[in-house]
C-alpha cells in the first residue's frame, strides 16, 4: 500500500491508494502496523499541542460491507446513522485517532461546567450517554468528488486505547477525564453504532470513502498547532452489486 499527499483548498488530506474487486482488506499484525504508521507520522515539536490524524492502515485494513437488520427502536435510527428500519447495507471501518503532536489532547471532565468544550457535549437519550458533536464526517463520493452520502459520527469517549511505537507512558485519559496522550491513539472499532456509511441502494461501482476529523461547524474544535498532518483520509473502493451476498451480522 502506498500513500500520497495532496493539497486541497481549505482541507489537508491523506489519500490511500487502494482499489480492489470489492473492498481492499489488508491483514497486518497490530504491533507491526503501529510501528510502521508511527514512522510515517513521526512525533514532532508542535508547541505542546496535539496533532490528530487518522491511522490510514487501520482504516483500510478493517473496511468491509455487511447487511444488518435494524428494528424500529434501534438507537442507530434515533441517531440518524441509518436511513430507515429493516435490512441496511453498511460499509463499516475502524477509525483510530492518532495524536502525533508533542502535546496531549486534553478534553477533561464532561460534567465540569467550566469545561471549554462544554457546548459540544450533547446527551443522546437512546444510548444514555453524552457525545461530542461535530467532530467528524463520514462520506461516500464518486471518483470525481461528488458527494453521494454524507453523515456525522459523534465522538463518544476520547481515551488512550493503545500506544504507538514512539509513545511514552499514558497519562490515563478515559471516559471520566477525556483526552489522548501524545504518541497514543483512540480506537473507534467498526462494530460501534455509526462507525459506518449506510450504502443501502448505492449502485455497483467505484467510489471514494472519506473521513474528516476535528471539523467543527465553522472552525475546528481542538487547537492542533502547526497541524502538520492531514485531518482528512480517503480511500478508493469498488462497491459490489447489492444483489451479491457479502456478509450478514445479527
Amino acid at each position: 500500500m502506498s500513500t500520497s499527499y495532496r493539497s486541497v483548498p481549505g482541507v489537508r488530506s491523506l489519500h490511500v491508494a487502494a482499489l480492489a474487486a470489492a473492498l481492499l482488506l489488508l491483514p497486518a499484525a497490530s504491533f507491526a502496523q503501529r510501528t510502521s504508521v508511527a514512522r510515517d507520522f513521526p512525533l514532532y515539536p508542535n508547541g505542546g499541542t496535539p496533532d490528530l490524524v487518522v491511522d490510514p492502515q487501520r482504516f483500510v485494513a478493517q473496511m468491509e460491507i455487511v447487511d444488518r437488520l435494524f428494528e424500529p427502536g434501534d438507537c442507530a435510527i434515533a441517531e440518524g446513522v441509518v436511513g430507515a428500519p429493516g435490512y441496511r447495507r453498511l460499509l463499516r471501518f475502524d477509525t483510530v485517532l492518532m495524536n502525533r503532536g508533542d502535546g496531549d489532547l486534553v478534553i477533561g471532565d464532561r460534567s465540569d461546567p467550566n469545561n471549554p468544550y462544554a457546548k459540544y457535549f450533547v446527551f443522546h437519550a437512546c444510548h444514555g450517554h453524552y457525545h461530542l458533536r461535530d467532530f467528524s464526517i463520514y462520506e461516500l463520493l464518486t471518483p470525481d468528488g461528488s458527494v453521494v452520502i454524507a453523515g456525522t459520527k459523534q465522538g463518544f469517549c476520547f481515551e488512550d486505547s493503545f500506544k504507538y511505537e514512539d509513545g511514552g507512558k499514558s497519562h490515563g485519559y478515559d471516559c471520566g477525564y477525556q483526552g489522548i496522550t501524545s504518541g497514543w491513539g483512540d480506537w473507534y472499532y467498526k462494530q460501534l453504532v455509526g462507525q459506518w456509511i449506510d450504502i443501502t441502494g448505492v449502485p455497483e461501482g467505484e467510489y471514494i470513502v472519506r473521513v474528516s476529523i476535528n471539523t467543527g461547524v465553522s472552525a475546528p474544535i481542538f487547537d492542533e498547532g502547526e497541524n502538520r498532518y492531514p485531518n482528512v483520509v480517503e480511500v478508493r473502493v469498488r462497491i459490489p452489486s447489492p444483489r451479491k451476498k457479502v456478509a450478514t451480522v445479527p
